[in-house]
């Protein structure tokens, strides 16, 4: 940095030097203003460039991966709105301005669930708060104790049966170019990962608020709860009002909103309580969890079907395409292309329009193009039933018999509004797919004997039709044809292959014609059929069972639904101040809530403290205490114009001069600051903001700062402040350049770190530039 930086305002004041800069790197794009954020686990930051691509870095500025706007299937007016990282840095979210939210897999940036609200008027997504119970709690004594407990009866009563099951393979990339499952990675993520003991305490909780007023609650990943208004959970709140900021305790006991009111331009700040987390503890990580493993098992079979789909249109397409034309050219002449191959079967000596196909159309070349497509099209088509089908149908009922015995538990399934009928006719489904894939290994072992015969004896006819026979030679050896077997073929198979009944097709009865008439899918899949009778296809069953599901499960959704309430609201501010920081920490066992906002002349802090206080399991703000901030002093003139909560006890302060020079980033504590106590929302109309604009500002006692030279104005801000990855980014005014720093090392001079490298025996200490935790 220049010489600027090493200048001090004055004695008392902190080094100028402080949040050591590790990086300075340029995007290739312009980064989005507020769409950058550090992986609270791991040395990545996600940036939102200015045309909507995603980009992910190390903390050295090595990109790990990119995902392209277009790629995506976005219309070009959809933009990213809001982004969060899963707490435990696994995956991250972006909800976007069409009201679906994604969510992508840090390893590869490969989209793995895609949210969308079951209400069509969804509309922008203002909010994503992501918050989960156990990422900051991890330790050496909580992992011994979860070993300790494996051979308890609570463990022997969580034994998972699917996990005795074989791993499940991932999908050929016939499956398509969406497909989730063609990633090993993502496959072990969402289907074979395992459950171990004591996960069931483990919950996160994934909020979403849209633009007119809508929220969206998923627990344990993607259980989706529903969409709600959010006026509809506390009388004190408008229809008008939008969700903005989410945020919650550590053990999740009590949650915290920030809400626009759009009608009166208010923002408030309330509480909320998820009420089914404590009434049903560890049953509902057994539903949810099943849950969402039935959703990624049923996306499994779908994609599974598209690829068999796929596989075996392009070995009928090219197998069809030789038959058409000899058919089209036989039926000229007033004959059968079957009748055709039958007298050359019987006779040795093909017709002249078979021959003419034999020799010009079909050739040597095109029948070993013919035999190989089709021998691999027949074993990829067994291999997927066998390897992929069949052992997800077995999952499937392993997780719905689970679900159906804690169905019949009345004292825990029926609050949870699950019924054991609903997962008797899941299981009749699953059980009628199983055997209809069954029924589709038959046939097709059966045709593939039969097409191995006819393509032996059609590679045999070519020769014989390009051989030279002369009287002196030996005559040849039989080549051992199986003409039943051929004749078979010809007869049944060589027109149209027995395997096209069991995918999609416009023709037929629908599965909801037989429920309607109340038969058992299973038994109509199981019992004997006339040969001219079709059941439903692969597609069609898997449709109709992923429907099913999704009725199912609606129920215990419904249930929980019920049991969100919101409590009173504060007016934290009177009118739009643009977005505040927000953060719940515990002090003393009991939650608080702190606010963050921007004074009324746009270069002081407003604080806001929020005692929160629970009484019979609903929590509610009891005291509202709050101070301001002074930053301008008589060297220091400008504006605030980003800050952030870097921890429970810290806040991240960017400055900037107003001539863009002098531009400085500091840190101060938030809860040493003398809060005036006097604010009570009972007594006085106006609001919290508007009441400490008034207060008298106090000096702040800075604990980092730095300031940046002349050629260096930032314009944003995102900081980490996770223990053992304490790193920040600022972004540039001209959103292409950014800084990395420590948020605890400060500046070193040249000499200062070689006398340090020498104290330390020349020893290199590793930077960051390394391999990160990522790998």
């Amino acid at each position: 940095m220049g010489s600027s930086e090493n200048e001090s305002f004055g004695s008392g004041q902190p080094s100028t030097r402080g949040f050591r800069v590790h990086y300075r790197k340029t995007l290739p794009i312009a980064a989005r203003s507020g769409l950058a954020a550090w992986s609270p686990q791991l040395d990545l930051i996600a940036i939102i460039t200015s045309n909507e691509n995603i980009l992910l870095y190390r903390m050295n500025g090595q990109r790990v991966w990119g995902v392209a706007h277009r790629k995506e299937n976005l219309a070009s007016d959809v933009r990213v709105e809001r982004m969060q990282w899963r707490p435990d840095g696994k995956m991250l979210a972006l909800g976007y301005s069409d009201g679906s939210t994604r969510i992508y897999d840090v390893n590869n940036g490969k989209q793995i669930h895609r949210i969308t609200s079951e209400v069509s008027n969804f509309g922008k997504v203002t909010c994503v708060g992501w918050v989960d119970n156990h990422s900051d709690s991890k330790s050496p004594s909580q992992a011994s104790e979860t070993k300790s407990t494996e051979c308890t009866p609570q463990a022997l009563f969580d034994m998972d049966v699917g996990q005795m099951l074989p791993r499940l393979s991932v999908l050929p990339s016939s499956a398509g170019n969406e497909s989730t499952f063609t990633s090993k990675v993502t496959l072990d993520a969402l289907i074979n990962s395992v459950t171990k003991s004591g996960e069931g305490k483990n919950l996160d909780v994934l909020l979403i608020g849209e633009e007119d007023g809508k929220i969206l609650l998923n627990v344990f990943d993607s259980f989706l709860i529903g969409t709600m208004d959010l006026s509809s959970l506390s009388d004190r709140l408008r229809p008008s009002s939008r969700l903005l900021r989410h945020t919650a305790s550590s053990d999740l006991s009590t949650h915290s909103l920030l809400i626009e009111d759009v009608q009166s331009e208010n923002i408030l700040f309330a509480t909320m309580d998820i009420l089914f987390i404590q009434q049903f503890g560890q049953y509902l990580f057994q539903l949810a969890s099943t849950s969402t493993r039935v959703q990624a098992l049923l996306r499994y079979i779908k994609e599974t079907v598209v690829a068999l789909e796929a596989e075996f249109k392009a070995m009928n397409d090219l197998a069809q395409r030789y038959v058409s034309i000899i058919d089209e050219d036989v039926k000229k002449q007033g004959s059968e292309v079957s009748l055709e191959f039958f007298e050359l079967l019987v006779t040795g000596v093909p017709s002249g329009i078979l021959k003419e196909w034999l020799v010009d159309v079909l050739t040597e070349r095109g029948q070993k193009r013919w035999e190989k497509s089709s021998m691999n099209g027949y074993e990829t088509l067994r291999r997927l039933v066998h390897e992929n089908l069949l052992p997800t149908c077995e999952r499937l009922i392993v997780l719905f018999c689970r679900l159906r015995g804690l169905a019949r538990w009345k004292e825990r399934g029926s609050p949870l509004g699950l019924d054991p009928d609903d997962f008797t006719r899941c299981l009749d489904v699953v059980s009628g797919l199983t055997v209809f894939a069954h029924e589709f290994l038959l046939k097709l072992n059966r045709e593939l004997e039969h097409f191995d015969a006819f393509a032996s004896w059609l590679r045999h006819t070519l020769d014989e039709l390009a051989t030279v026979i002369n009287i002196d030679d030996k005559p040849p050896e039989d080549p051992q044809i199986d003409t039943l077997r051929v004749s078979e073929y010809i007869s049944q198979y060589l027109k149209e292959s027995s395997l096209r009944s069991f995918f999609r097709s416009t023709k037929g009865p629908k599965i909801s014609e037989y429920k309607g008439k109340g038969e058992s899918i299973f038994e109509l899949y199981a019992r004997p059929k006339a040969n001219d009778t079709k059941s439903p296809g692969f597609f069609e069953l898997t449709e109709y069972l992923e429907d099913l599901c999704k009725t199912v499960f609606a129920k215990p959704q419904q249930a929980m639904r019920q049991q969100l309430r919101v409590g009173k609201p504060v007016v934290i501010s009177d009118h739009n101040k643009g977005m505040g920081d927000m953060r719940m920490v515990t002090e003393e066992g009991n939650p608080v809530g702190y606010l963050a906002f921007r004074g009324g002349d746009g270069n002081d802090l407003i604080l806001i403290r929020c005692d929160i206080s629970i009484v019979g399991g609903l929590s509610s703000v009891s005291k509202t205490r709050c101070a301001r901030v002074s930053l301008a002093t008589q060297e220091r003139k400008g504006s605030l114009i980003d800050f952030q909560f870097v921890d429970d006890e810290t806040i991240i302060l960017l400055f900037v001069g107003r001539d863009g020079h002098n531009s400085e980033m500091m840190t101060i504590t938030c809860n040493t600051i003398n809060y005036d106590e006097d604010y009570d929302p009972e007594d006085l109309a106006e609001s919290v903001c508007s009441y400490a604009d008034g207060l008298d500002g106090q000096d702040i006692n800075i604990m980092s700062r730095r300031v940046f030279d002349s050629g260096f104005t930032p314009s944003q801000l995102t900081v980490n402040g996770r223990k053992g990855r304490r790193v920040g980014c600022v972004v540039a005014e001209d959103r292409v350049t950014y800084l990395v720093f420590d948020l605890d090392q400060e500046e070193y001079d040249e000499e200062e770190e070689e006398e340090e490298e020498e104290e330390k025996g020349g020893m290199v200490v590793d930077n960051g530039e390394g391999e990160s935790d990522y790998e």
